[in-house]
């Protein structure tokens, strides 16, 4: 695993990050369909990192996670021996490692890291019903359905070099049994999907990703209601 708890701030709908490395921008989109509740909030991930005209720093966590090393030998190995089952197995169990990595690295982040839980004290069950302080979210999910701002994530943690995982061309992860994302710590965080977006965010959302609307309907084509 490869993560960092890194200086942050909203710019709008958007996280500036600031690393040793350099200043890297997060893209995020806003919920933008009629609600029948009017009180409730049209969340954006950009909501629970304070604003920078507020003056203050604030953090964002960047992980990401494999438990795939190695796992293409072992899975050859087995089809070679016509152990379908095993091979089966195999990928199955790698996936799952992966995500409990994710879930034991959050925790070791909320309550020793990062510390901004340390007295959290849940059982397993209460654990996996998200009843702890802050959120993972990952690119690609419902809260960021854009998948290539893992590109950004990866340069952020220099990825590739420290735990030798890749993407593809489509930013589907290499090996596949791996896991990456951010760590929110906000109190008031929350899992949520954006869902659809109208022609007026995906103009601004393709300025503020600095690519052309052509190339963003193959990162959005999902979330496009116009």
């Amino acid at each position: 695993a490869v993560f960092g708890i890194l200086e942050a701030n909203k710019v709008q709908d958007d996280i500036e990050v600031r690393t040793e490395n350099g200043t890297y921008t997060l893209n995020f989109m806003r919920q933008q369909r009629i609600k029948k509740d009017q009180t409730k909030n049209y969340f954006s991930l950009s909501d629970f990192v304070l604003p920078k005209e507020a003056g203050k720093t604030d953090y964002i966590g960047a992980f990401a996670v494999t438990a795939g090393i190695g796992l293409d030998e072992l899975v050859a190995k087995y089809v070679a021996d016509n152990d379908d089952y095993n091979a089966i197995m195999a990928k199955a169990l790698a996936d799952r490692l992966a995500e409990a990595f994710a879930e034991y690295l959050h925790l070791k982040v909320r309550t020793d890291y990062w510390g901004y839980a340390p007295n959290e004290d849940l059982s397993l069950p209460d654990m996996l019903s998200v009843k702890y302080q802050g959120i993972r979210p990952a690119p690609g999910y419902p809260a960021c359905p854009d998948h290539s701002e893992k590109h950004t994530l990866f340069q952020m943690l220099d990825v590739e070099k420290t735990i030798g995982v890749t993407l593809t061309e489509s930013y589907a992860m290499y090996p596949a049994a791996s896991v990456s994302g951010w760590f929110f710590a906000h109190p008031k965080s929350v899992y949520f999907g954006v869902g659809g977006i109208t022609q007026e965010q995906f103009v601004d959302y393709a300025k503020r990703k600095n690519v052309t609307t052509d190339v963003l309907k193959k990162y959005v084509a999902n979330s496009i209601i116009y």
